[in-house]
Order: C-alpha cells, then sequence, then structure tokens
C-alpha cells in the first residue's frame, strides 16, 4: 500500500531525507520513529503530495506521488501535527465540510458523518464548536476528517503530541481499531507509545533509516553492541592501563556515586564481543578489586536512544 525507494530530499543545501526505503502492506500499523527534525514530517508531507521529492519515488497503492498526485491523494487520509480544524465550526458541520472537500457524494454525506462520530467517540460533543474542545477531543476529530472517505492508506503525523496520559490511552486505542479497514503510517519521538500499537517500527535519524522491522527484530540488530558495567577498587589510570590490551573498545570511567577522590570507581564498556570473562581475569591479575562485573540490558527505547546518540556509543 506504501513504498518508499531511495527517497531523498533537500532544502536548499540542506538534505532532510537520505535514499530512504520502506514498504507497508495492507492493513499494518506502522511507526515512524525519530528526534524532532529526523524527518519523519518531511516523509508523510511527500506522501500526502504537499511536497515533491528531490530523488526517489513514493507509491501509495500503486499510484506514483509525483507523476499521478491526484489519485495517489485520493486514496489518503491525512492528519497533520496541528489539526486543520476551523475553530467556529461545530464538529458535525466541520465533518460535512470535509466530506465535501473529499468528493463524497451528498447522498452519502451524513451516514459518513454519523459513522465517523460514532467510530471516533465523538457522540457526546457533535454539536459543540471546535474552539471549544479539549486537545484529546481535537484529536479525535482530526482523524475524523482523515477517514471520513474511507481511504485504503491513513497518515498520522504526531497524533498524541502534547496529549495527558488518558488521553493518549484513548488515541492509541483508536488508531488500533483503525487497522481493520486501514494501512496507518504515523509517527512519532515516543518509541514506547509506538511499539504498543504498530506491528513494525521504522527508525529514522537526520533523514537516514537506522533500523526497521518488527520490535524482537530491531532489538537483535542493536544488542550486537554490548554494554558492560564495573565497579572497581582502584584508579582510573590503572583500569585504562589493565583493559588497553583489549584493543576497540569504548569505555566511560567516571568516580563511584560522585565522589571525587574516591578510591571507587564505576565504568562502562561497549563492545560488540562478549568479553565478561577475559575483562574480570585482566582485573583481579592487574591487581584491581572488581566488585562487580555486569552486562546490562535495557529496553528498545534505551537501545534506540544509543543508536541515535553516536553508533551505539554510550552517553558519558
Amino acid at each position: 500500500m506504501i513504498e518508499v525507494t531511495e527517497l531523498t530530499k533537500y532544502y536548499g543545501a540542506r538534505r532532510a531525507l537520505d535514499r530512504c526505503s520502506f514498504r507497508i502492506g495492507q492493513g499494518e500499523i506502522v511507526g515512524l520513529v525519530g528526534k524532532n527534525g529526523a524527518g519523519k514530517t518531511t516523509i508523510l508531507k511527500i506522501l500526502s503530495g504537499q511536497l515533491l521529492p528531490t530523488e526517489g519515488q513514493a507509491m501509495i497503492d500503486g499510484q506514483s506521488v509525483e507523476d499521478n498526485s491526484i489519485a495517489a491523494r485520493a486514496k489518503i487520509g491525512y492528519l497533520p501535527e496541528i489539526p486543520p480544524l476551523y475553530g467556529e465550526m461545530t464538529v458535525s458541520n466541520y465533518l460535512r465540510f470535509a466530506c465535501r472537500l473529499r468528493g463524497v457524494p451528498s447522498e452519502q454525506t451524513e451516514n459518513r458523518v454519523i459513522k465517523a462520530v460514532y467510530y471516533t467517540g465523538l457522540k457526546e460533543v457533535a454539536t459543540q464548536r471546535l474552539g471549544t474542545l479539549a486537545k484529546g477531543y481535537q484529536q479525535r476529530v482530526g482523524i475524523a476528517q482523515a477517514i471520513i472517505h474511507s481511504p485504503p492508506v491513513v497518515l498520522l503525523d504526531e497524533p498524541m503530541a502534547s496529549l495527558d496520559p488518558i488521553q493518549i490511552v484513548q488515541i492509541r486505542d483508536l488508531i488500533l481499531s483503525l487497522k481493520n479497514q486501514h494501512t496507518v503510517l504515523f509517527s512519532s519521538h515516543i518509541l514506547s507509545e509506538v511499539t504498543q500499537i504498530c506491528e513494525r517500527v521504522i527508525l529514522l535519524d537526520e533523514g537516514t533509516i537506522k533500523a526497521q522491522g518488527r520490535e524482537d527484530e530491531i532489538r537483535s540488530e542493536l544488542l550486537h553492541r554490548r554494554r558492560l558495567s564495573l565497579l572497581i577498587r582502584g584508579t582510573s589510570d590503572r583500569l585504562k592501563e589493565v583493559l588497553a590490551p583489549l584493543g576497540n573498545i569504548e569505555m566511560v570511567i567516571e568516580p563511584f556515586d560522585g565522589r571525587k577522590g574516591s578510591e571507587l570507581i564505576s565504568a562502562s564498556i561497549t563492545t560488540e564481543q562478549d568479553i565478561r570473562e577475559q575483562v574480570g581475569r585482566m582485573c583481579v591479575e592487574g591487581g584491581l578489586g572488581l566488585l562487580e562485573l555486569r552486562e546490562e540490558r535495557h529496553g528498545l527505547e534505551h537501545l534506540m536512544l544509543q543508536l541515535l546518540e553516536g553508533g551505539g556509543s554510550e552517553p558519558s
């Protein structure tokens, strides 16, 4: 339903996307995840026909967003980060207006509005003005206008931004319910929310796709880098000297519990190999007091943060 091939976008001299490629099948819910400025909105704007790519191709249900823009746009519903709402209109009148914009036949309009209101949980506010609604309800209205014409593909840009915890749960459940009738691609910078909704995740950083797949696939890909945590009685200089034969490892050393002048130091080592036994033996033979040695295992969100903050190295 969505096919992106070698997608590249420049804004002047700045490269916003760099040869991004992915496919999304019918009925999938996929999350596009990355920090602010990673390129998520640029991808959604290209897919929705608002921007043209500099290079590469994007297809919606077999239609090129560049060569067959009208046909491609007819197949999508789109919610930008700021919902396109008119505060003086009531919910029902706004959805009727959205039907006209989307070319829904007049004889079908009322039925479509009733279904959208029911489907998105807007019945109790259907006669209220949009400007009086809480943020969570405004997001529901934004999703309702995106699905009012029954598009096969729904694109949602940060649909849970600025919501409180209860509203996040409600919008999450609403997005999950779209799976039965739509293919959904939505962006977010909150990985923990995305993994509760999506079958697959696309990790984006500085316009480049760093990883994509199911949560377990990404976890396996990221876990090729191991992080060891040590608590040592000794000095940082001596520890560096003892572990120098290991060669290419990334190591961060600091006083234990922040106490300067303490004889205890904590260290973290990032490596691609399981070197726990070797590190333990070298510390003992080197006369260091090895009080703790463990391999840290983190959730996917922590692993993603490591990946996006510099090739897997742990921030100091």
